[in-house]
């Protein structure tokens, strides 16, 4: 091999190694602090806005809405509707979809409705309804909401501006559950194609990377999961629930819980490496029971709620 060939192997030896050393290991930086805490209030599953600078969550039994800001301060209840299973942002940090429930004749009816932080009155996209099997998504670059129902996909529009270059876009897939699937689907042509690595497998807690380029699932009484939007790469990150994106779609946050049949006893957070390899406990140096993580769209802290306290937490991450 003459010397020419032998440093350009060289070169790229160093390239690969570099790009490969690139990806930081995320650590806590300090013990966890509480964010929110009302006596006599149980507060869970906090959720960043996009663009940082909020924080959304419910109460027990998904019971309310409340946002604040990203240090805690100027929390303010935006419904004290059933509202909290399953919420999310809009892309532009302005309002909040979710699925409401409520008791009409002693039955349970489930509507679709889209909250704003800016004070303006909800928008409620459907009826009251006996069946709603799934929690609504955004679509389309926001510009829809879409239902899905057994084989059917119900498109609302949301009524959200867009820019003028996502108005002259192709359709952006979306990617929802369906009964024992995983769907990809498209609007306006309200169709879906199954990407499900698995046959008849009950899936849960569907989150597609920052990228766009990874989905994270949990198999139901099984482990989690990472798999390329075309359900290729399939790799099992073993036992761990309620997993969210760091924001470079390197890593997830996820929660590994036990329970004595009754109450959780204890639960740790862990950043799992995408590629199966790093396995780290965030929350060793504490005895709180640590739930329903989600990573900050900076990167540089988790929030999530402890039941033990009905409290709302940081753990500041340093790379």
């Amino acid at each position: 091999m003459n010397s020419s060939i032998s440093s350009i192997i060289t070169t790229l030896l160093l390239v690969i190694s570099l790009s490969i050393t690139a990806i930081a290991q995320p650590a806590t930086n300090g013990d966890p602090q509480k964010l929110i805490s009302v006596e006599g209030s149980d507060f869970m599953n906090p959720v960043w806005s996009p663009d940082g600078t909020q924080i959304a969550f419910t109460s027990s039994r998904q019971q309310g809405l409340w946002i604040a800001d990203a240090d805690g301060s100027n929390m303010e209840q935006i419904t004290d509707e059933s509202a909290g299973y399953g919420f999310s942002w809009s892309s532009d940090s302005e309002s909040i979809l979710t699925r409401v429930s409520e008791f009409q004749n002693k039955r349970r009816k489930l509507a679709v409705k889209i909250y704003h932080t800016n004070g303006n009155e909800p928008e409620q996209l459907t009826e009251f309804r006996d069946q709603m099997p799934t929690i609504p998504k955004w679509a389309n670059y926001d510009r829809q909401v879409v239902l899905i129902s057994d084989n059917d996909i119900e498109s609302f529009d949301s009524g959200k501006e867009v820019s003028t270059q996502q108005k002259a876009s192709v359709t952006k897939p979306f990617y929802v559950l369906k009964s024992n699937q995983i769907a990809k689907g498209k609007v306006p042509e309200n169709s879906t194609e199954n990407i499900s690595p698995f046959d008849d497998a009950q899936y849960l807690n569907l989150e597609v990377s920052p990228d766009g380029k990874k989905l994270a699932f949990e198999v139901y009484g099984g482990n989690l999961f990472v798999m390329n939007i075309d359900g290729t790469n399939l790799m099992d990150l073993g036992k761990a629930n309620r997993a969210k994106w760091s924001p470079d779609s390197q890593y997830l946050v996820a929660m590994v819980a036990e329970d004595d049949g009754h109450n959780y006893t204890k639960s740790d957070l862990y950043a799992l490496s995408i590629d199966g390899e790093e396995r780290i406990n965030l929350t060793s140096s504490t005895d709180i029971i640590a739930m329903n993580p989600d990573w900050s769209p900076q990167g540089d802290q988790v929030a999530f709620d402890s039941p033990g306290d009905g409290s709302i937490y940081i753990l500041n991450i340093s790379y």
